[in-house]
């Protein structure tokens, strides 16, 4: 899509609100792509790194059961600004669920109403660059609860690690045959960066190593010579 038509949607929902009474988060929010510059180098540029542990992989079904998300700037991870949240259950936690995060709906009663966590997770990505991997499957949710309760999806910048494997580390594949596909997954790729996944399928833990092989894709791409903004908008922009 790119900046500048990602601009244009900004644009046309801005016009189409117009001066409705859009909560303070929602304005706020409408601002998210105004001081991006495609030519800005990517270590001037500030990004919040996410995930989120689910019910399983249903978009319709399933529900969130808790959300992570580090800073990353100048192209390193700050350790101490991070978010992890425990969220109330919508509805039944499956066993096959807890077996993989492990949140049992006894820990999960600890937590607080998605809305409140979403709310407060938005306000901490503030006006960054959203990063995830496989990251349309985490955007979903969040973008269901910004147009249910705000008006408007996320209007963030947002990239996939996925997508960023697949441009930067896999070999060429002109034919569509897939066969390297494997080596995109999250596990995979940590092992070819040589990172330890101690905390893997914990939100805050999975947060954290995206962050972490998202730095080395930046080192690579600034190895490369490739190092602003609208290339790394080219390589991996999020599909919304």
């Amino acid at each position: 899509m790119g900046l500048t038509t990602a601009r244009l949607r900004n644009r046309y929902r801005r016009l189409r609100l117009g001066r409705r009474g859009l909560s303070p988060l929602a304005r706020a929010n409408l601002a998210a792509l105004d001081g991006l510059d495609r030519r800005a180098p990517l270590d001037e540029c500030s990004f919040v790194v996410l995930d989120l542990e689910t019910t399983g992989v249903d978009l319709a079904r399933d529900g969130v059961v808790s959300a992570g998300a580090v800073r990353l700037r100048g192209g390193r991870v700050l350790l101490g600004q991070y978010f992890d949240e425990m969220i109330l259950p919508q509805g039944e936690v499956p066993a096959s669920s807890i077996t993989i995060h492990g949140l049992t709906p006894q820990r999960l009663a600890a937590g607080r109403p998605l809305a409140q966590v979403f709310d407060d997770l938005a306000g901490f990505i503030g006006a960054d660059i959203v990063v995830a991997h496989n990251a349309g499957f985490d955007l979903h949710f969040i973008d269901r609860h910004m147009r249910a309760h705000h008006g408007l999806a996320l209007q963030n910048l947002a990239l996939c690690t996925l997508r960023l494997c697949r441009a930067l580390l896999l070999p060429s594949d002109p034919f569509g045959v897939g066969r390297h596909k494997g080596q995109c997954r999250l596990d995979a790729i940590a092992e070819r960066f040589g990172l330890d996944t101690p905390q893997r399928h914990t939100a805050i833990g999975d947060a954290l190593v995206t962050a972490l092989i998202f730095q080395r894709m930046l080192a690579m791409m600034e190895e490369r010579g490739q190092a602003r903004l609208g290339r790394l908008i080219a390589l991996g922009q999020a599909p919304r």
